[in-house]
C-alpha cells in the first residue's frame, strides 16, 4: 500500500481528512468519491488504491472516530469527583466540536438498527452494548463508572447508573449540536461558543446527578 507523504500525511490518511471534511459539510451520504479526489489532485482510481470501496473509506473514518472516543472520560488525577466529571464533559464537548463529522456519523448509526451500513459498529468491533464490557470503548465506560461511584460515595452525587448517565450526557449533546440547526458543524466554533456549550452540557449533567 502507498505511503506517499503529502504535508506530513499520507496519502491515505489525507484522503480520510478530506472524508471527515466533507461529512461535517455535506452530511454521510452528501458526497462522492470525486469529491474527495478532487482537492486532493487525485483521480477517484486513485482512492482504490487504498480502499476498497467508499463503505470502507467510512469504516476507516469510524475506526478514528472509535480511537479518540476511547480516550474520553480520563479526568485528571487527584481532583474531586465532580471537578473531574466536569473536567471529563469539557473534554467530551471539545471532542465534538474538533469532529464534527463523528456527530454525523453516531446520528447516522443510531438510524440503520438493521439492513444499513452500521460504520461506527463496524469500526468498534461489536454491538455498542458489547462495549460496555468489551471491545475498545470499554476502558472509556469504565473510567466514567469509576467517576459516577466516587461522586456518589463523596455524596456529591445521587447514585446513578453508568449507561443512564451516558445516554443522557451524549444524546443531549448531539441534539443540541443539530437542533434547531447545525451551524456549529459548518464551521469552528469560538472558544466562547465552545464554554457556553461546556456550561449546558454540565447544566444538563448536575441537575440529573442532583440528591
Amino acid at each position: 500500500m502507498s505511503t506517499i507523504k503529502n504535508n506530513g500525511s499520507t496519502t491515505r490518511e489525507r484522503i480520510l481528512d478530506e472524508v471527515e471534511t466533507l461529512i461535517a459539510q455535506k452530511g454521510v451520504y452528501g458526497f462522492k468519491l470525486r469529491d474527495v479526489a478532487e482537492p486532493l489532485g487525485l483521480r477517484v482510481p486513485a482512492i482504490y488504491k487504498h480502499y476498497r470501496s467508499r463503505d470502507d473509506v467510512l469504516v476507516e473514518v469510524s475506526r478514528r472516530f472509535i480511537a479518540l472516543l476511547a480516550g474520553q472520560f480520563d479526568p485528571p488525577p487527584r481532583a474531586r469527583p465532580d471537578r473531574a466529571l466536569r473536567a471529563a464533559l469539557d473534554a467530551f464537548v471539545a471532542f465534538k466540536l474538533a469532529h464534527p463529522a463523528y456527530v454525523r456519523l453516531a446520528l447516522i448509526d443510531f438510524a440503520t438498527p438493521e439492513g444499513g451500513m452500521e460504520y461506527v459498529k463496524l469500526a468498534a468491533g461489536g454491538s455498542f452494548k458489547d462495549n460496555f464490557s468489551d471491545g475498545p470503548l470499554a476502558s472509556m465506560h469504565g473510567r466514567l463508572r469509576g467517576l459516577l461511584r466516587a461522586g456518589a460515595a463523596a455524596r456529591e452525587f445521587r447514585r446513578v447508573d453508568a449507561l443512564d448517565f451516558y445516554r443522557v450526557v451524549k444524546s443531549a449533546l448531539l441534539i443540541k449540536l443539530v437542533f434547531p440547526d447545525d451551524a456549529l458543524l459548518l464551521r469552528r466554533p469560538s472558544a466562547r461558543e465552545t464554554l457556553e456549550i461546556q456550561r449546558w452540557l454540565w447544566g444538563v449533567a448536575s441537575r440529573y446527578l442532583a440528591r
